[in-house]
């Protein structure tokens, strides 16, 4: 969704490839999606992929408030995104071809492609629950409210308000299994709205050029994939390996590397922000090494990935070269 760390990017499955590239059609938007939560969820996928536009907007989660403004545009069928933060430490990013995360899946044979959103759609139903419970008004704008309900305890349910006019999704909510609001992210002014009705091109990076790690998890909740992420990263100052992997809403990214100084994080589980974390340290090649799991995702999920990491015998020396000298985020 909308600013999310790991979006669900997608190509329809209605349409073809042109040299290889995954194509979707802004038309579509025009299909009625009744009053079923599955259809509205699938119009906000397609609306935010099909809508110029500038937002001023809100991130309030765990005791931190940020605000910033996002643009998206669309230029001869390719996207472009801009988010500058308006307090706090000075930030921009920027990036082509709508967010960097894209969404992954498998098919029947085993081999990794890019989710459509149908795709995503479809899977996602294996593992939530999509209900329209309310009407309501954000930013000025008319609203469906929209809950997310994992059918598993190995998720948070989510709760979404979709733009009726556009299908934009407006607020987002992730909660606690109290129903609790933990992280919200909101649309307070939104300008320049137009809908391309264009054909939009998407990257799809190939698959064998991504490396894996020399180590696996031998569990991860059902419906998660493997993503494509840089494997090198740096930490909180330890240079670690990193997966990611995702069920097209909920995210996970994974960190094993040695422990070297003073940068090991502590045994158990903490909090990261509005993530969470679980962390196991364990002798492996003669070395201390820490493994690291971090995401929304409730604690006991978190220690039992990393409880299930298998290392290799003599895969260590996979982290002894230098190291992505930037820091990363889950």
């Amino acid at each position: 969704m909308l600013f999310s760390p790991l979006s669900a990017v997608q190509a329809d499955t209605g349409n073809s490839r042109d040299n290889g590239r995954a194509q979707i059609s802004c038309s579509q938007l025009d299909q009625e999606v009744g009053d079923k939560g599955a259809q509205w969820f699938r119009r906000s996928l397609m609306a935010e992929r099909c809508h110029a536009f500038q937002a001023v907007a809100l991130r309030l989660g765990m005791g931190s408030l940020r605000t910033f403004l996002f643009e998206h545009r669309i230029d001869d069928g390719q996207e472009q995104e801009r988010i500058q933060f308006l307090d706090g430490p000075a930030e921009t990013i920027e990036h082509k071809g709508h967010s960097p995360g894209l969404w992954w899946t498998k098919r029947s044979n085993g081999s990794a492609h890019l989710a459509s959103i149908d795709d995503t759609v479809e899977q996602l139903q294996d593992y939530y629950d999509f209900r329209l419970i309310a009407r309501d008004v954000v930013a000025g704008r008319k609203a469906v409210v929209l809950d997310v309900t994992p059918r598993d305890d190995q998720r948070f349910p989510h709760r979404l308000w979709l733009d009726i006019a556009s299908g934009l999704p407006l607020r987002q909510q992730l909660l606690n299994t109290q129903g609790q609001a933990v992280d919200t992210v909101q649309i307070v002014r939104i300008d320049s709205l137009v809908r391309s009705n264009d054909t939009l091109y998407l990257r799809e990076p190939d698959s064998a050029a991504i490396p894996e790690a020399g180590w696996q998890p031998d569990w991860l909740p059902q419906g998660f994939y493997r993503q494509p992420a840089t494997l090198d990263v740096t930490l909180n100052g330890a240079s670690l390996e990193r997966e990611i992997y995702s069920d097209g809403l909920a995210t996970l990214s994974l960190f094993a590397g040695p422990i070297k100084d003073n940068t090991a994080l502590r045994e158990g589980v903490h909090q990261l922000g509005n993530f969470r974390a679980a962390a196991r340290h364990l002798q492996h090649d003669g070395q201390s090494w820490q493994v690291i799991a971090v995401g929304a995702m409730p604690a006991n999920v978190l220690t039992r990935v990393v409880s299930q990491v298998h290392l290799q015998k003599g895969e260590a020396g996979r982290n002894s070269g230098q190291a992505d000298s930037s820091e990363t985020s889950p």
